[in-house]
């Protein structure tokens, strides 16, 4: 038996939203047990954990150095053999926890599950729909043709024993926004291997007052994160290796406040970049815009 589904809930201050993702917990039934992790809120959301909380949940209050470190702190205390965490604004959807578990116990080769996910509004309105598809560690790192290309996991529906977070993690801390990308990617380094369930398992809210609505940052800390792992040697392709590097390359050129050389002259100094789509765009769009 691999259950209950163990989750880890790193919070601060998310007394607004906390009640509905506890109740989608409370919802799953004994297919799951919570820890939920507080880094000291001040606005009651400890004691609105407590009064959702059952024997078998924990609910610590106590300073930390982030989310990151939030869900480390808990996933080495809380136990289980499948775990994952989810932020206290997000839910799960019924029935998640038992269809998570029922993949794992038939598939006991598998190390991480994930599915889909429905996008909700600050009200918990249902506003969409989410697909994630990557099978490998070279489309995790493919961030600009996969996860840029709307393939990307959404984080409250990816899953995973205990034996592949010993194995890749713990989280890093160096990360403010992408630090689950970064886990994906130790992940995958690590040989994980992964099943897709064609179903929702999670709502993701969307709201004004997240960390991840700012895009830019996410993005200059997941191109950190590939380039480090391309240091490593990872067994993807030469040619997708060639293709993101040249990406990330031309990104920095783009990104900086003042480029050293106008575009033709800086592509013929860097000619590896025309192995990126984006270059070879603008750079048909520039010889078209001069003729």
């Amino acid at each position: 038996m691999t259950g209950p589904l163990v989750l880890a809930i790193p919070v601060f201050n998310s007394a607004r939203y906390l009640p509905h993702t506890l109740e989608s917990l409370a919802a799953q039934g004994d297919a799951v047990r919570w820890w939920l992790q507080d880094g000291a809120s001040k606005d009651g959301t400890a004691d609105i954990a407590r009064k959702f909380a059952r024997p078998c949940d924990t609910v610590i209050s106590e300073k930390d150095r982030g989310q990151s470190d939030a869900i480390n702190r808990a996933m080495a205390r809380m136990g289980g053999e499948i775990i994952g965490f989810i932020n206290g604004d997000d839910c799960l959807r019924p029935g998640a926890a038992a269809a998570v578990l029922e993949a794992f116990e038939k598939n006991p080769e598998i190390d991480l599950v994930y599915g889909e996910v429905e996008w909700m509004d600050a009200e918990g309105k249902k506003t969409g729909e989410h697909k994630g598809n990557i099978s490998s560690l070279e489309e995790l790192l493919d961030i600009y043709t996969v996860w840029f290309g709307s393939r990307q996991w959404v984080q409250p529906e990816v899953f995973f024993r205990r034996s592949l977070w010993e194995k890749a993690g713990p989280f890093s801390t160096e990360y403010d926004l992408a630090f689950d990308f970064a886990f994906w990617v130790q992940c995958m380094m690590a040989g994980a291997r992964v099943m897709r369930l064609a179903h929702p398992l999670a709502r993701f809210r969307l709201h004004e007052a997240q960390k991840s609505t700012n895009a830019a940052k996410a993005a200059a800390e997941m191109r950190e994160i590939v380039r480090k792992a391309l240091v490593l040697n990872p067994p993807i392709s030469a040619g997708a290796r060639a293709r993101i590097v040249a990406q990330i390359n031309y990104d920095m050129y783009q990104l900086a406040p003042q480029p050293k050389h106008p575009f033709v002259k800086a592509l013929l100094r860097n000619p590896g970049w025309l192995r990126a789509p984006a270059v070879r765009g603008r750079l048909r769009d520039t010889l078209l815009g001069r003729l």
